[in-house]
């Protein structure tokens, strides 16, 4: 039973590695020093934490390792940037790439979510008043 609880806690490290990873390569160091700023410094994730979960998503092939002044960095393959942009709105806008990254994300769920279920009269309406404000930011 222990396995499936390990499981549950790791994935969402692992994906916001990858969402982290999408912002640029990193080492193991600069990935524990990200999840500590993160969490405002409530949490500083051990190396035998982050290693273990490096070493899995490079098994997965979500990202792979390059070599940079005998300094391991760590990068996304194309699998591992995939996965990394579906999940990239879970993590906090940094900057204005993020902020777009975000809308992305949302705009394609609103697509398939209407694909499947249509959009309520009231979710259409909100959605054209807040297409007409980005109208007005692009112009």
């Amino acid at each position: 039973m222990g396995f499936p609880f390990i499981w549950a806690r790791q994935r969402p490290i692992k994906l916001i590695i990858l969402v982290m990873l999408s912002k640029k390569p990193m080492s193991g160091i600069d990935i524990i020093k990200e999840i500590e700023k993160l969490s405002f410094g409530f949490w500083k994730p051990s190396p035998g934490t982050i290693y273990p979960l490096l070493k899995s998503l490079l098994e997965e092939g979500l990202i792979k390792r390059i070599g940079e002044n005998n300094k391991k960095i760590y990068t996304l393959t194309e699998k591992g940037k995939k996965l990394a942009k579906e999940w990239a709105v879970f993590l906090p806008a940094g900057d204005i790439e993020s902020v777009v990254s975000h809308l992305e994300s949302y705009i394609n769920y609103l697509e398939e979510y209407k694909a499947e279920y249509g959009l309520p009269d009231d979710i259409s309406v909100k959605v054209k008043e807040l297409l007409e404000r980005m109208k007005k930011i692009v112009e």
